[in-house]
């Protein structure tokens, strides 16, 4: 029985190395790829769907003069625990906590 059990293993293990080696992705060289050109529409439409301005938008005393495509963190988010301000992550200052 120790010895089947042995022989399994041996067999996983080599089936496993084996499935390893033969899904390993290729890597492809920088002088294969195509030139690279931005999308600026896609850029946009995963802006405005990912809903980064909700949150990242640079604040401004009034709400309706937001500007939502420059982002810069900031913006309060009122909650009965007390106003959180959300920021980027890059920022310095500490961001979530209430001030």
């Amino acid at each position: 029985m120790r010895k089947l059990t042995l022989i399994a293993a041996a067999v996983a293990i080599a089936a496993i190395a084996v499935f390893y080696f033969l899904t390993i992705p290729a890597t492809v060289p920088a002088a294969a790829l195509p030139p690279y050109t931005p999308n600026l529409d896609n850029g946009r439409t995963m802006f405005d769907i990912g809903g980064c301005a909700s949150c990242h938008a640079t604040p401004n005393k009034d709400p309706d003069k937001v500007e939502r495509t420059r982002l810069g963190g900031g913006l309060a988010l009122a909650s009965p625990f007390g106003t959180f301000y959300l920021c980027a992550e890059h920022f310095a200052r500490p961001c979530g906590r209430h001030r």
